[in-house]
């Protein structure tokens, strides 16, 4: 569960910028309580078209990509270019969030352009909110209270040989580091990340096992599809999508969770093992009053995007955030609404939070979304973004908040010439 974060220099973020899943209020009670703190269960960013509201899901995602595959050259071009003292600044991240049965919050720095590590920390949070430091390290010093000197000599040594790479990342594998490995899986198996146009998404649902349950949300969703076919295959076919591709599937199977699914571009596919050994079998769509399967890559971009959000809803996994970037990409708004309603109501008892951004203004409604699950992100004159709560604005006796959005009254929409000339 995510309850803060905090980015600065990165991509069009260049002051430090944040969100919080802390609820200013406790009315209305969709709110998800673990021991004495409550939670938001979802979040959604508006903005005009290259606001940033993207990059801020782009921002949260980072921290799973360094941590589990460290710093790549690829990143030394995402600080804010904003301001051109910003390629020889620090980037930051911050992330508080709960995690087996704790309250963690774990940071780093990074000067990107350089590829230079520069800070790196992680404290537990107690009962009462007193900070417990577990390591900190910089470039000039390290300190630490989980491991015995000896063996710290040791990684102090693979660090010095790798010094831009995360303590995290580093001994996370390690035997014996409960609080560094909780922090390891939270970014790996707990932040779930789904971007446009992503050609790899695993999916939590066995196919086979919740093919009743899929099938009847998908009518629901008017989708047409009436059954889901499986075609059992062989493991070695999946080397069609390339080597890069085949590759991440062996690495979920590795993982040993099963059953679960593996969405593709232009295929669907459903994994079981079966004491080691896995059967991997490809799904069809039958539609209605046709006599004919359909491959997955035939459906719709509308259509392929619902097997990903049905699946948070049919196999949520516990404690989990999920983050959706352009959530009504290529699916009508009424659908997108029908979704979250069903998200709201079906997962009510579940430990799940949701973060995605849109620009639907028919989503603002108070029945659908609280005022603090709102945020807003606006292009500022030097082209930096900021996000800012909904919460801040004085909240009158506004019956379409759709509307007064539309209409300029938050912020966070395109300027238009109202002549409609160039």
């Amino acid at each position: 569960m995510l309850i803060t974060f905090k980015v600065s220099n990165f991509l069009s973020f260049s002051e430090e910028q944040s969100i919080s899943m802390i609820p200013s209020t406790s009315e209305n009670q969709d709110l998800i309580k673990i021991d004495q703190i409550e939670l938001l269960r979802k979040g959604v960013i508006f903005g005009a078209n290259s606001s940033g509201k993207s990059n801020f899901i782009k921002a949260l995602a980072f921290g799973k990509e360094l941590v589990l595959e460290g710093f790549l050259n690829k990143h030394r071009n995402l600080y804010s270019k904003t301001l051109i003292d910003n390629k020889g600044k620090e980037s930051k991240f911050e992330y508080t969030f709960y995690m087996n049965g704790k309250f963690y919050s774990f940071g780093f720095s990074f000067i990107l352009y350089e590829g230079r590590f520069t800070n790196e920390f992680l404290y537990e949070i107690n009962g009462d909110d007193e900070e417990i430091l577990i390591f900190s390290r910089n470039q000039k010093e390290f300190v630490w209270n989980i491991v015995p000197e000896a063996e710290m000599e040791e990684y102090k040594r693979i660090l010095k040989e790798k010094p831009d790479c995360l303590f995290i990342n580093l001994i996370a594998s390690a035997i014996g580091f409960k609080n560094l490995r909780d922090v390891y899986c939270w970014f790996r198996d707990k932040l779930i990340v789904n971007f446009q146009n992503q050609e790899f998404l695993r999916l939590e649902s066995g196919f086979i096992k919740s093919q009743d349950s899929f099938v009847k949300m998908l009518k629901a969703y008017d989708t047409g599809i009436s059954e889901i076919r499986f075609r059992k295959i062989e493991l070695d076919s999946l080397r069609k999508h390339g080597e890069d591709m085949y590759k991440r599937i062996l690495s979920e199977m590795a993982r040993g969770h099963s059953p679960f699914g593996i969405r593709l571009k232009d295929a669907l596919y459903n994994f079981l093992n079966l004491d080691g050994d896995f059967e991997v079998f490809e799904l069809y769509l039958r539609h209605q009053n046709s006599e004919l399967d359909y491959e997955f890559k035939e459906e719709s971009d509308g259509t392929r995007r619902m097997f990903d959000l049905l699946d948070i809803i049919i196999s949520p996994i516990p404690y989990a955030i999920y983050l959706i970037d352009e959530i009504n990409r290529s699916i009508h708004p009424l659908l997108t609404e029908k979704f979250l309603l069903t998200y709201k109501n079906t997962l009510k008892e579940n430990f799940v939070q949701l973060i995605f951004t849109t620009h639907e203004a028919n989503l603002l409604h108070e029945e659908l979304l609280r005022r603090d699950e709102v945020w807003f992100v606006e292009k500022q004159a030097d082209n930096s973004s900021r996000i800012f709560s909904l919460d801040i604005f004085q909240k009158e006796n506004e019956k379409d908040l759709g509307k007064a959005y539309l209409a300029g009254r938050y912020g966070g929409i395109p300027l238009l010439n109202k002549s409609g000339d160039n």
